[in-house]
């Protein structure tokens, strides 16, 4: 590294005001340690700690450790794990109100203290040195560390603050969805649109209660297909030819990571309770290791349902649930693996 790299990745502020304060987000400590102004760009940093390591001996995978996985369902449970815990501990801060003031941020950026990461520790310390408490961090481990700071929108000044006075801040939260993992006994469906009356359920760990749920026979989307039907027609507008067919071949890379060119996607419709959005995954593709792709982007696809009531009175919604043959048409093994949940927007008062 030359000199005015590492000059790079200091912290030289024009203008900084140190917070120091502690606050509890989600029942995580979190420390607003300063407001800082650096080339007209304006900060907010603060510090907190990652999730402890589980005690469980069970439990192999960590969001701390990157192991080799074997199939669909351990990455599923993996990231499961990940998403509802950083989730909790990672909730975006979209504006701070000091002292009648606001800051609304655009965007954040995290680095950790891991080894070999000079960023984290030049910062840190320029943030001992002026003065930063340590507010129960002192004894923990600096790769569980991790330090944020959330960029404040060009079009707003830096806080005007009156320092002989009491910072009174508010922290406001967006409204944001998270996955909760849930485990059901497996659901036997039958190919077709034929209607299955069982009503099944499962225990909602966010509200505390038993939540029901229906869920109708499979069917098959030819993602292959479609894809070609788009692309036989003309160009767009704003696209040249060329563009055109450069954009069904990136099209056509991404959908491998979906499905291989001799399969199609399985779907299932359902309805729920609360009309909660719920995450199904064929038994088989759960089991199965995770498709190669040579593509770079990743094909995500949503799907509605051709009425807006499912036959219990519930708004019917659709769900893919894995590739499978092009041809079959047997039974088919699903498991409900996750449920998203709301996180309304909330406010903080420090």
């Amino acid at each position: 590294m030359r000199l005015k790299e590492l000059k790079d990745t200091m912290l030289i502020p024009d203008r900084e005001v140190l917070l120091n304060r502690l606050v509890k987000i989600n029942n995580n400590d979190v420390l607003l340690i300063s407001l800082t102004s650096e080339q007209q760009t304006h900060k907010l940093w603060t510090l907190r700690k990652l999730p402890e390591r589980s005690p469980d001996p069970d439990e192999e995978e960590s969001i701390y450790e990157s192991e080799e996985t074997f199939s669909n369902r351990e990455i599923m449970q993996r990231h499961l794990r990940e998403d509802t815990v950083l989730n909790n501990q990672q909730e975006f801060t979209s504006r701070m109100i000091i002292q009648g003031q606001s800051m609304t941020f655009h965007s954040s950026e995290s680095i950790y203290g891991m080894e070999q990461n000079p960023t984290f520790y030049m910062r840190l310390q320029h943030f001992i040195e002026n003065g930063m408490e340590l507010a129960g961090f002192d004894e923990v481990e600096l790769e569980r560390l991790c330090l944020t700071c959330y960029e404040q929108e060009s079009s707003e000044p830096f806080p005007d603050l009156d320092l002989d006075r009491e910072l009174d801040i508010a922290l406001k939260f967006d409204r944001t969805f998270c996955a909760i993992p849930v485990h059901t006994d497996p659901i036997v469906l039958e190919f077709g649109d034929s209607q299955n009356e069982t009503k099944y359920s499962f225990y909602d760990p966010f509200h505390q209660k038993n939540r029901f749920f229906y869920v109708q026979a499979w069917t098959r989307y030819d993602i292959w297909e479609e894809t070609q039907k788009t692309f036989d027609n003309p160009a767009s507008e704003g696209f040249t030819e060329e563009e055109w067919q450069q954009l069904k071949e990136q099209r056509m890379e991404s959908n491998e990571s979906v499905c291989s060119r001799d399969q199609v996607l399985a779907l299932v419709e359902y309805e729920s309770e609360d009309n909660l959005q719920l995450n199904f995954y064929a038994q088989d593709y759960l089991d199965a290791e995770p498709l190669l792709s040579s593509g770079t982007s990743r094909t995500y696809l949503l799907f509605s349902s051709d009425h807006e009531l499912g036959p219990h009175g519930l708004k019917s919604r659709v769900d893919s649930i894995g590739p499978v043959d092009q041809t079959f048409e047997g039974t088919i093994v699903v498991e409900l693996m996750s449920y998203y949940v709301e996180l309304p927007e909330k406010t903080v008062k420090i």
